[in-house]
């Protein structure tokens, strides 16, 4: 089996596709002395999913129920392995929608929430799931249905990593639909973008590797459509923008990180975005749906194949985590030195002569993606607490036999911005780090682990993975 990215290749003893919640418990009580993880569409990086012994596929479970209350608030049902473009189609023949979305719409609802899916400036997915039915063991090791819908049980069952047993389906309102308005533009520094969020609440923006400059995709929700723009021109826009920026751009960028990658010393990749990239930034604004307004630069996500490292920033450390994320790539791409006040914070870390080593060793070839995430009411989702995160994707677009360089690059800057800046890594993505330096960054996690055992007291539901960074 190999999930999405290719950088997980493994082969379980026992592979489950049950097709009733009936089949789930049936399993559970036949391997309870084994190891079990659930699988949705093998979109994650990260090494959670991995098993030697059983993996279930919940594809099956994908019913949808939509109910209305006496309040007249909608809410859906939603099995765990309904994927999240089959449920947000369903939801919007409803005229609803669902109450956050991330970028990516092929994952299950039960990985989405698993491992915190999240969108911009709002709270992630699981955040707002309100009972959850599970599948799992109790005290005497005997399968059973836990139906969980408040209290800490439910603030670990909404970010669990797969350690608390198999989601059957989850329960949230649900909206009505809404227009999200986006302009896209190009900003100097970083200050000017974050100034831009009270207006633009949705925005998320990218910075430009080698330009060192901001683009932003300036979002807020729209009663209506805004003024001059009509249905045939919106059409057109994201015909456009799905054939020349995500198509053909990701097409080239591809071409250009092989190029660079075998000894070019980046000259074309840096080319591109110091002399190039501002004319695909369109000074333009559109208004969408809002599932299609939240997702639609990654249209073009299934078509090249990637890997992603996504930290977590704690938002009054975002500005100066930015200026790292770029001085640091400079030096990986050999092209420039580091300012004084760099330096001496990475010496402070005893970082500095590693960094120095690695002059020259990796050039980055895509943009560092921003997104703001408010704060998560479970016990271990990477923006649990009380406050703001700004979440910061790395990605490769290499081959999977190409990445080398860039694990060296990211092992690196995961250190450093977790030394510096807290920084937690997303649960579903690559994940470098291990429970002795993220540990203290979830005040819960000793919690969190402590309720997972009493719906799995042998541990079934324990891989390497909850071993090494969680600290099972």
């Amino acid at each position: 089996m190999q999930n999405f990215g290719g950088n997980l290749i493994f082969q379980p003893k026992h592979f489950y596709k049950p097709k009733t919640e009936e089949e789930v418990l049936e399993i559970l009580n036949k391997h309870k002395k084994g190891k079990i993880r659930a699988v949705g569409s093998f979109h994650a990086w990260s090494d959670a999913v991995l098993s030697e012994d059983v993996l279930i596929d919940l594809t099956r479970l994908n019913k949808v129920d939509i109910d209305q209350d006496s309040n007249g608030d909608s809410w859906v049902n939603a099995g765990g392995g309904c994927v999240l473009k089959r449920l947000t189609n369903i939801l919007n023949k409803k005229g609803l929608t669902m109450p956050a979305l991330g970028a990516i719409q092929r994952q299950t609802i039960a990985g989405t929430i698993s491992t915190g899916t999240h969108g911009s400036g709002n709270n992630s997915i699981s955040h707002h799931i309100q009972e959850i039915r599970m599948a799992a063991y109790d005290k005497n090791g005997q399968a059973k249905i836990y139906e969980i819908k408040e209290g800490d049980e439910l603030r670990a069952a909404r970010c669990s990593v797969g350690c608390m047993g198999v989601i059957l389906s989850v329960k949230f309102k649900c909206p009505k639909e809404y227009w999200v308005e986006e302009k896209t533009t190009l900003l100097k520094n970083i200050s000017d973008v974050l100034k831009g969020e009270k207006e633009y609440p949705l925005q998320q923006f990218g910075l430009i590797p080698f330009r060192w400059e901001y683009f932003a995709y300036q979002r807020r929700v729209t009663q209506s459509i805004p003024e001059g723009i009509n249905s045939f021109r919106m059409a057109l826009l994201k015909a456009v923008d799905f054939f020349a920026t995500e198509i053909l751009t990701h097409s080239v960028i591809k071409v250009l990180a092989v190029f660079s990658d075998r000894g070019s010393k980046g000259g074309a990749i840096k080319w591109f975005y110091k002399d190039f990239i501002a004319s695909l930034v369109n000074q333009r604004t559109v208004a969408y749906k809002s599932i299609t307004a939240l997702t639609l630069h990654t249209s073009h996500h299934d078509a090249f194949q990637h890997l992603e490292m996504e930290v977590f920033i704690p938002e009054n450390h975002i500005t100066r985590a930015a200026e790292f994320i770029r001085w640091t790539a400079s030096v990986f791409s050999g092209e420039s030195d580091l300012p004084e006040n760099v330096v001496s914070d990475i010496k402070r870390v005893g970082m500095h002569e590693k960094l120095l080593s690695y002059k020259g060793h990796y050039i980055h070839h895509y943009p560092f993606f921003f997104r703001r995430i408010f704060p998560d009411d479970t016990l271990i989702s990477m923006t649990s607490g009380d406050q703001i995160y700004y979440s910061v994707s790395f990605f490769v677009y290499l081959p999977p036999d190409q990445r080398e360089r860039f694990y060296t690059y990211a092992d690196f800057m995961a250190e450093l911005l977790n030394k510096l800046f807290d920084a937690r890594l997303h649960w579903g993505k690559y994940f470098p780090l291990t429970n002795k330096e993220i540990d203290h960054l979830y005040p819960r996690l000793a919690e969190f682990r402590q309720i997972c055992r009493s719906v799995d007291p042998d541990g079934v539901f324990v891989n390497e993975f909850a071993q090494i960074i969680m600290g099972f």
